[in-house]
């Protein structure tokens, strides 16, 4: 996706958006993706659908996601670095999966409502989690 040429989605590559992907991890002090699990949030990256933003050739951010590919995606993780937040980077990122599942709903478990709320999301129930042992 491309918006004047200067904002670009595009397919996760290990070599180029790992290491950038941690950093924004790290920012947003999401501590399990960045130390003891780092390996296992390579892997996720590898496995699963993942898409980084770039303004101008500049890392801005990603999304990670999964789907049925019939009724349900569901959106793991989006960050978009600061700097570049507020200039349509998430809305692109989201505008990813619609553009993949045009069918299916779009599920997240939120701490940024509004971001959400502003891209046509509403809120349906509370979600619960059952954390691993590992």
């Amino acid at each position: 996706m491309d918006i004047n040429n200067k904002l670009k989605v595009v397919l996760y590559d290990e070599n180029r958006d790992f290491e950038n992907i941690i950093e924004s991890c790290k920012k947003e002090n999401w501590v399990a993706f960045y130390t003891d699990r780092k390996e296992l949030f390579r892997e996720a990256l590898k496995s699963f659908c993942t898409y980084t933003a770039y303004k101008d050739g500049e890392y801005c951010g990603f999304i990670r996601f999964i789907s049925d590919g019939f009724f349900t995606v569901y959106c793991c993780e989006i960050i978009v670095d600061k700097p570049f937040r507020g200039q349509g980077v998430g809305k692109l990122l989201m505008a990813k999966i619609s553009g993949l599942f045009p069918g299916c709903s779009v599920d997240v478990i939120s701490d940024n409502d509004d971001f959400y709320k502003a891209n046509g999301f509403i809120i349906l129930a509370n979600g619960m989690r059952k954390r691993s042992r590992l």
